[in-house]
């Protein structure tokens, strides 16, 4: 893609330069005919045009290298310092030709106008010519977003205005015998370029100088983040132009509860969006994990004992009757983790939820290890052998609540070596409960079969909407 835009700017450089040669020669051969300082100016400043279309092409080559070792950010700036010189040369073909027009204006016997049609013939052609490679280094130049070629677009664009205001001067000095017509015109030229050129310099250094102005990109960009999920603000935003690429630099304020990998997927769907809608684009962004009012006293936990690398499960709060409110918290460590380590790391966690959550009075933590992939506990489905036992759990379990449909799927496990009974089912609820009121309604059933049934170590319950 960067080979294709490269081949299509040199392209256009190589036409202009062409059109250039053709246009000095015939600028220069109208004023030395006619003897006209306007005419002789236009020339001077197309055989100048030459230099900035070269200057150009030297730079169009430069900036169509890769990034490397010594320009990590690539070499787009050298298509600005080109815009930047080239500004600079019209500065000082402006203030030659001001300077030229105000000595012929002192002494008007100094130089004698020959026009004839000729000349006319080359102002025309010299117009057509200017205009046309205007129009096409400026589509070329936005297209392929390169400054120095947009440059030369609103220099030719300068170069055919002159030719209409010195082809007036001509026709006033010739038909209407006013004295000092061409000197004007020649004023009016340089007035006209010098105003550009100051612009189109202005425009080359922004870049050149990192200035990035709030403008509609920026809008743009701030827009595109936001609209993100996930994203709660904008720390910083910068932006700067290095040729015809974009760096865009942001740093953006994430809950900081979310896990990494829906932090990385935020990410890249701000870079995806930003760059379908710029191309030659390169995006870094910095996620900025923030605590947000509407953070949850669970996720903030779990987010303290995550910091830490464990897995915190069984998390309870409770408040007495005098408002106090406690924490028991499960803690699961690697395996074959030392007593005294593990300890130091809860008293670790027990004062970071503390500082956080300066509500909770108590904390409980219960430390134990966690159960690596391996050791599955072995377990025999003796359902068939307590079928007795099966039918009054489930004959109890669905005379327990009135919200409770049916019981299906029961399965009595039963674990080696400590021959630990293990009960699982699922339940069939009325589809219009609120999750609360459904989980309220297993939690209900289990306490019932738990005290009807003290032999089950553990219990199981899925509950599915009727």
């Amino acid at each position: 893609m960067v080979q294709e835009q490269s081949n299509t700017t040199l392209k256009a450089a190589w036409i202009s330069i062409f059109v250039t040669l053709v246009l000095i020669a015939a600028k220069l051969l109208g004023g030395l005919l006619s003897g006209s300082l306007a005419l002789i100016s236009l020339a001077a400043e197309s055989g100048l045009d030459l230099f900035s279309v070269l200057l150009t092409l030297f730079a169009v080559r430069i900036t169509a290298r890769p990034a490397d070792k010594d320009h990590p950010y690539g070499h787009g700036k050298f298509d600005n310092l080109s815009s930047l010189f080239q500004s600079l040369i019209l500065l000082g073909i402006s203030c030659w030709i001001f300077y030229e027009a105000l000595q012929r204006l002192l002494h008007p016997d100094a130089a004698k106008l020959a026009i004839d049609y000729i000349t006319f013939l080359i102002l025309i052609g010299a117009f057509i010519l200017d205009f046309w490679r205007s129009r096409k280094l400026g589509e070329i130049g936005k297209e392929e977003r390169s400054q120095a070629l947009q440059t030369d677009a609103l220099h030719f664009f300068a170069d055919s205005l002159s030719v209409v205001v010195v082809f007036l001067g001509l026709i006033f000095s010739k038909y209407l015998k006013l004295e000092g017509a061409d000197s004007y015109a020649a004023l009016l030229v340089a007035g006209f370029v010098g105003t550009l050129s100051i612009r189109q310099g202005k425009r080359a250094l922004d870049p050149l100088t990192d200035r990035f102005a709030h403008n509609e990109d920026y809008d743009k960009i701030s827009k595109i983040i936001m609209e993100t999920g996930g994203i709660h603000n904008i720390e910083k935003l910068r932006m700067r132009h290095s040729g015809p690429d974009l760096f865009i630099d942001a740093t953006i304020e994430i809950n900081r509860v979310l896990p990494f990998a829906s932090v990385e997927h935020i990410l890249n769907d701000i870079k995806q969006k930003i760059e379908k809608e710029f191309s030659g684009v390169e995006v870094n962004l910095h996620p900025h994990a923030v605590k947000l009012d509407y953070e949850s006293t669970f996720e903030t936990i779990k987010l303290i004992t995550s910091e830490e690398g464990l897995l915190p499960h069984n998390i309870e709060l409770s408040r007495d009757e005098k408002g106090a409110v406690s924490l028991d918290l499960h803690l699961e460590f690697p395996p074959k983790s030392s007593f005294w380590e593990a300890h130091l790391e809860s008293e670790i966690i027990e004062e970071n939820i503390k500082k956080q959550l300066p509500s909770i009075s108590n904390i409980i933590l219960h430390l134990e290890e966690e159960r690596p992939d391996y050791a599955m506990t072995l377990v025999h489905n003796i359902t068939q052998q307590k079928k007795v036992l099966a039918e009054e759990i489930s004959t109890l379990a669905k005379s327990s609540n009135l919200f409770v449909k049916d019981v299906k799927d029961l399965t009595l496990l039963e674990s080696e070596p400590y021959k630990e009974l293990k009960l699982a089912f699922t339940i069939i609820l009325d589809k219009n409960l609120s999750l609360a009121a459904a989980h309220d309604i297993v939690t209900s059933v289990e306490q019932t079969l738990r005290k009807k049934f003290p032999e089950l170590s553990r219990i199981v319950i899925h509950s599915e909407p009727e």
